[in-house]
Order: C-alpha cells, then structure tokens, then sequence
C-alpha cells in the first residue's frame, strides 16, 4: 500500500465518522432543544452546521487526494510504500470501522441502560422514581435521547456486523471514482 492510499483511507474514514457524528448526535441533540423554544434563528443555525458538516463529509470524500496534495501528507518518507505486514487495504478499512462501530456503542450502552432501568423503574414501581431520579427521565426530551441512544446502538451493531460489505463498498468508492477520472 503506498503513502497516499494509507492517507486517502484515512481522510475518508474520518469522513464516515464525521458523518455519523452529524446524523446520529449533533443533530438529535440540537432539535431536542428546539422542544424547549422554538424560534427562527436556533432553527437557521441547527440547519447551517448540519449542512455545514454534511458539506465537509463530501469534500473530504470526494477531495481526498487534493487535500494529500494541500498538505503534502505524502511527502517526506524514506519509502514510497506502507508495509503492514499481511494488512492490506480491506483488513486497514475493517479495523477502522471497528473502532468507529465500538466507539458508537461503547458511548451509549450506558446511557441506553440507565434510561431503560429509569423507565422499567418508572413503569413498575407503586412509588415511582425517586427525587434524585425523576430529573433523568422526567420529559419528552429524556425519551428522546433514550430513543437516540437505542438508534446508535443500532448503528453501531449494524457497522460491526457488516465489516466487510461495508469496507468493500468504501473501498470501491475508490476504485470506480479512480476508473470515472
């Protein structure tokens, strides 16, 4: 594998990342406060950073190679090429979306376990939550972040289970963009 393969997989894997980041917390998390007020201008701004960041994605995917270019990340080895052993390019993507899918879950099993013993406590107790409890699931807003949490624990599980379709879908974004040019 050479230098400028090593950096394209990485600038589009953080894309991917970034990408999930946008869909499955900045967003979710933002229009939750929206349930408090809603008004023009929070609206506007939730909408400019999503776009914003959703923008960013496609050009680092689709821009890969001109930012290697820009910041001469190629540049400055003794060697042309990566050597990582038996790794190649589809094992590299693999162990990448391993740590994005175990990032994802590892950040919200918890929150997902407190709001389900929240909400079975809350359901099957006679005295219901106590007073330290009920500020942890006591609105709209609770639930919907519990829903969130359920969805990326979802995502999380999905990217784990599909490593190699979806290392071999990046990866082939690659080749047929490289085949169009």
């Amino acid at each position: 594998m050479t230098k400028r393969d090593f950096f394209r997989i990485i600038i589009r894997l953080f894309a991917l990342y970034l990408l999930l980041l946008t869909i499955f917390n900045f967003i979710p998390t933002n229009v939750s406060y929206l349930t408090y007020e809603l008004a023009i201008w929070p609206v506007l701004i939730i909408l400019g950073s999503a776009v914003f960041m959703i923008s960013l994605f496609v050009f680092l995917i689709q821009k890969s190679d001109n930012i290697i270019d820009v910041l001469r990340l190629d540049k400055g080895f003794d060697d042309e090429r990566i050597e990582f052993g038996n790794l190649g390019s589809l094992e590299i993507v693999k162990i990448a979306l391993i740590f994005i899918g175990g990032f994802m879950i590892i950040d919200h099993l918890p929150e997902f376990f407190q709001y389900c013993y929240l909400g079975f406590k809350k359901e099957i107790s006679a005295t219901g939550l106590s007073p330290f409890e009920a500020p942890g699931l006591a609105e709209f807003w609770d639930y919907f972040r519990w829903f969130i949490s359920g969805v990326n624990l979802l995502v999380g599980h999905l990217i784990l289970s599909n490593l190699g379709r979806l290392s071999r879908f990046l990866l082939n974004l690659k080749t047929n963009k490289t085949k169009i040019q």
